[in-house]
C-alpha cells in the first residue's frame, strides 16, 4: 500500500508486485472505432483500490436501450487501472445542448 509521500509526488513507495514486470504496452492496436447505436445508458463506476495490487480501478460501462420487460444489456465495459486516483479522474467538456 502506498504512503502519503507517494500521493504528494515523491515516489518513495515501491511499485506493487503485480506491476513489477518488464514494460509492456497495454494496448497495441493502432486505431479502433466502435459504434454503439443506440446507447441506453453510460455508467462510470467509482474509483476503488484493488486490494491485491494496491492500485486503483474504475470501469466505464455502456448499456443498450432496455427492451420491453428486460434489463438493458451491457454492450461494452472498459476496466482502467492506475497507480494514483488522479490518473482515473474523468473530465468532460460542458454540454452544448
Amino acid at each position: 500500500m502506498a504512503d502519503i509521500a507517494f500521493f504528494e509526488g515523491r515516489q518513495v513507495t515501491q511499485i506493487p508486485p503485480g506491476h513489477a514486470v518488464s514494460p509492456v504496452v497495454a494496448l497495441t492496436t493502432i486505431m479502433t472505432k466502435l459504434v454503439c447505436n443506440p446507447v441506453g445508458q453510460v455508467s462510470v463506476t467509482p474509483i476503488i483500490q484493488d486490494p491485491q495490487l494496491g492500485d486503483y480501478v474504475r470501469e466505464l460501462r455502456i448499456f443498450s436501450l432496455p427492451v420491453s420487460g428486460a434489463e438493458p444489456e451491457l454492450l461494452l465495459s472498459v476496466r482502467l487501472h492506475a497507480l494514483t486516483v488522479k490518473q482515473l479522474e474523468i473530465v468532460t467538456p460542458p454540454s452544448t445542448f
